[in-house]
């Protein structure tokens, strides 16, 4: 059969959440723009006119692409989708009975077969409308297809859906064949949206219904043919259907290297630069790590995954903005790991200002001895993995979903869990109620039927939303004694216990799982011996954790002296949250503190030296150290006085007993 009708492009569209001067059409997949991807597909079925509605804005950039290949009609205003066709209606020659329509960047990816077989289907219904559906195993954000004894009865928004419809993972997605005469007599009887007031060509489908006209569907077989771009993350996903080589920038950070190492396990081609180099997270990853930033590290790559404090940081650094200027898709670790990786999955997310790394360990355990195969990533090494992340093989995807720079909303759980909200990171949230917003945000990312997980002092944040999710309140279980120190974790290992009760797992062998849990790199881990005297390292940097922990390993030495280290960590938290901090440490159990120099990390160093300050707030039991490198020397110099050693703090203080040993011959 003679292909009897003419293509109409959309390719006017901003595209603004692309976060691009681009128009989002003139983006790439691979070496081609999708726009040219989409030019090539329909030349090759040779429509018998192929016509591409552009706005004001792009079209010189499209005419400059195109190289005068194909007509580029101008949509005046934009005002929606069947507006842009009616632009284009002016310019259609006479004689094809059909009129094709496709979205200039949602098509990019389709077999020619595929959009041959709609056609025929089209012609051999004699219908007025034929479109292309697809099952989307997570259909959030999409239209829904409803049909009533097989036949479509109406396409509903997400947004205006009831519970059994949002159900639904049938979608549309933006190739469209019209009966020209039918279209043209009634694309002129819609009506503009009463919320944006555009044109919508979903709505001349209802319209047909509503005639009882004849309205076709054809629902792919691959799925992966279409693929919606409506942001950087989408681009990225379209780019790694292309080719899955990808490079890491900032890849030593616990987070970046576990990503990076899934990345892996599941086939991608991976590589990776840091400032700092390798670190223990990324030796045993087996990737390819250079030190420092080059242009050169993006030879052959699809797709550049950076840490965010580089784009926060060190917005202009050259590699990124080469990535950039050569039309690399640039996405963040945490967009990777959410728009990518967990695709498709049965995602575990857990969140909160502190215990994340122990709890969503303990859930991994759980999963893992119940034989469930999951994939991990966490933000501390696992004692008995000696990693932090694990590749599965089932459906679940269990992460950690960390609250700075917002970086958790990237997750879209289908079961998430939120230990508390205390407000952090004051450098980001810049008060109480930041934070709390963003939790409230994080919990709208809770996919339709989803499930969250929540104490009852929190609960008061989802008590509002009506996102349609299940909330429950985590239990308490009778576990008896934990092989980790401090009773404080029992209250990790029973949110982990309610996720496993969710997920009718087997309540015994979780609860064995847990208690035979032997903890994690950096979380009250025992590193050694130096002359008799035990050290202990730990990751706490809030005033309640630093409490909290000191006086768990105190009261497991209850009869030796104990010497706390810490490393403040930031001036903006040491700053805002002085007087919790002197509160904190006046009431450690430990016999000693000595308190180093701040770890600046991110931000710039200050004149005031606030861990003077601190030392001096607190009182005669603490001591101001100076560099990690002197407290080493003063540690080793009167070691002979304490039995038990604690470093504490997230930045150098883990180098402290190495340090010490050195010092020691």
């Amino acid at each position: 059969m003679a292909n009897n009708f003419s293509a109409i492009i959309l390719a006017g569209g901003k595209g603004k959440r692309m976060k691009s001067t681009l128009s989002k059409v003139l983006h790439k997949i691979g070496k081609r723009s999708m726009l040219e991807r989409t030019i090539k597909l329909l030349k090759s079925i040779k429509p018998t006119q192929m016509l591409v509605v552009c706005n004001k804005e792009n079209i010189f950039n499209i005419q400059k692409e195109l190289g005068g290949q194909v007509e580029c009609i101008i949509q005046e205003e934009q005002r929606g989708t069947a507006d842009a066709v009616l632009s284009a209606i002016k310019s259609q020659s006479q004689q094809e009975e059909t009129i094709g329509i496709f979205y200039g960047d949602d098509t990019a990816l389709y077999r020619p077969q595929t959009i041959k077989n709609v056609y025929l289907k089209h012609v051999q219904n004699q219908a007025k409308i034929t479109f292309i559906t697809v099952i989307k195993e997570d259909p959030t954000g999409l239209g829904r297809i409803v049909r009533k004894n097989s036949k479509v009865s109406a396409i509903v928004e997400e947004k205006d859906a009831v519970p059994d419809q949002l159900k639904i993972n049938e979608v549309s997605d933006g190739v469209y064949f019209f009966q020209k005469k039918w279209l043209i007599e009634n694309i002129s009887k819609l009506s503009p949206s009463k919320a944006t007031g555009e044109l919508y060509l979903t709505d001349l489908i209802e319209l047909a219904i509503f005639q009882n006209q004849k309205v076709e569907t054809f629902t792919l077989e691959d799925p992966r043919e279409w693929h919606g771009v409506n942001s950087p993350a989408e681009l990225v996903a379209a780019n790694l259907k292309i080719s899955k080589t990808i490079h890491f920038m900032g890849i030593s950070g616990a987070g970046a290297a576990a990503v990076a190492g899934i990345a892996k396990g599941l086939g991608y081609k991976v590589s990776g630069c840091d400032q700092a180099g390798n670190s223990p997270y990324t030796s045993k990853l087996n990737i390819p790590i250079e030190k420092s930033h080059s242009v050169s590290h993006l030879e052959g790559i699809n797709v550049l995954v950076v840490s965010p404090a580089i784009l926060i940081l060190d917005p202009n650094n050259r590699e990124l903005e080469k990535a950039r200027s050569r039309g690399i898709p640039v996405i963040t670790w945490q967009e990777f790991q959410g728009k990518i990786l967990q695709e498709g999955k049965f995602v575990i997310a857990v969140a909160g200002a502190y215990g994340k790394s122990t709890t969503t360990a303990m859930i991994a355990k759980i999963l893992t001895d119940a034989g469930c195969d999951p994939t991990c990533e966490i933000g501390a090494s696992l004692l008995e993995w000696g990693s932090n992340f694990r590749v599965g093989k089932s459906k679940y995807y269990i992460c950690e979903a960390d609250e700075y720079f917002n970086n958790f909303l990237n997750y879209r759980p289908d079961m998430a869990v939120i230990l508390n909200t205390e407000w952090e990171h004051p450098d980001f949230f810049k008060n109480p109620k930041d934070s709390a917003n963003a939790y409230r945000n994080f919990i709208l990312n809770i996919k339709a039927n989803g499930m969250l997980i929540i104490s009852k002092a929190d609960q008061n944040l989802a008590s509002k939303i009506q996102n349609k999710i299940n909330i429950r309140e985590v239990e308490n279980f009778k576990i008896g004694g934990l092989s980790i120190i401090g009773d404080f974790r029992k209250e990790n290992a029973a949110f982990a216990l309610t996720v496993a009760k969710a997920l009718n797992l087997n309540l015994q062998k979780a609860v064995e799982s847990v208690t035979s849990f032997k903890g994690l790199g950096r979380r009250l881990e025992q590193k050694g011996t130096i002359k008799g005297s035990l050290f202990y390292d730990d990751y706490a940097v809030q005033p309640y954790t630093i409490k909290t922990t000191t006086n768990a390993l105190k009261d497991k030495f209850k009869n030796k002296k104990v010497l706390l280290v810490l490393e403040p960590h930031m001036p903006t938290r040491l700053s805002r949250f002085f007087s919790e901090f002197v509160s904190a440490l006046k009431a450690v159990s430990a016999d000693g503190i000595y308190i180093t120099d701040i770890f600046t990390a991110r931000e710039k160093s200050v004149s005031d030296n606030l861990s003077k300050k601190l030392k001096e707030a607190v009182g005669p039991k603490a001591q101001y150290t100076g560099s990690v490198e002197n407290t080493a020397k003063l540690v080793a110099k009167n070691l002979k006085d304490y039995d038990v050693v604690l470093s504490m703090g997230a930045g150098d203080i883990y180098k402290l007993y190495e340090l010490t040993k050195a010092e020691n011959g």
